[in-house]
């Protein structure tokens, strides 16, 4: 509709998380589509109530769509994952308080979420060794009981994955970070606004 197409899929109403071949199953479509044309990736679980939804969200977002297909032609996306070893908190006391052990809560959460100096220093270092390959990046941190993940995401044009994955073989990392690229993928970092 409206000059745009979306491929979609009827799914049985569920109270269930999706199986793991429904997963892999869309991962395909979405890649399939990517290798012939510029995509723009949803997330695995959009849900529409009906077709005629599908072609009334293509009108209301055209304008955004359209902008968002050329920013995105020719384009995919690459990874860099970096797994810094858990280190070991500091031993505290358990809260006094209710409000002392949210605080404390409040703080371990925004930490978390949050790069540390030297994550920084690592990042920022990889993307200028890479910035000639990539258009845009994104960065994002998790924590496990493995240790902290930070993801780098890159936005690239198709015909430098190759120079771009002998960079990345080149980048050392500190003693017990672990780095893996991934990709070539479907933009799915890249189809909303960085902030």
């Amino acid at each position: 509709g409206h000059g745009l197409a979306a491929v979609v899929s009827q799914v049985e109403e569920s109270t269930r998380g999706p199986s793991i071949s429904s997963l892999l199953a869309f991962e395909k479509v979405v890649e399939a589509i990517d290798a012939r044309q510029t995509v723009i990736p949803m997330r695995y679980g959009c849900l529409m109530e009906s077709e005629e939804q599908v072609v009334q969200l293509l009108e209301a977002h055209r304008q955004e769509y359209e902008t968002l297909l050329i920013r995105l032609r020719g384009m995919t996306e690459m990874g860099i994952r970096l797994l810094w070893p858990a280190s070991v908190p500091p031993l505290l006391g358990p809260p006094k308080s209710q409000g002392a052990a949210y605080l404390a809560s409040l703080r371990n959460r925004y930490q978390q979420d949050t790069l540390a100096k030297e994550e920084i220093l690592l990042a920022d270092r990889i993307v200028a060794a890479l910035a000639r390959w990539f258009a845009e990046q994104r960065r994002e941190v998790s924590s496990s009981d493995q240790g902290r993940l930070l993801s780098l995401s890159f936005l690239m044009q198709k015909i430098h994955v190759g120079e771009f994955r002998e960079a990345v073989r080149n980048v050392s990392t500190p003693p017990g970070v672990k780095l893996l690229m991934s990709g070539p993928w479907p933009p799915y970092n890249f189809v909303a606004p960085a902030d």
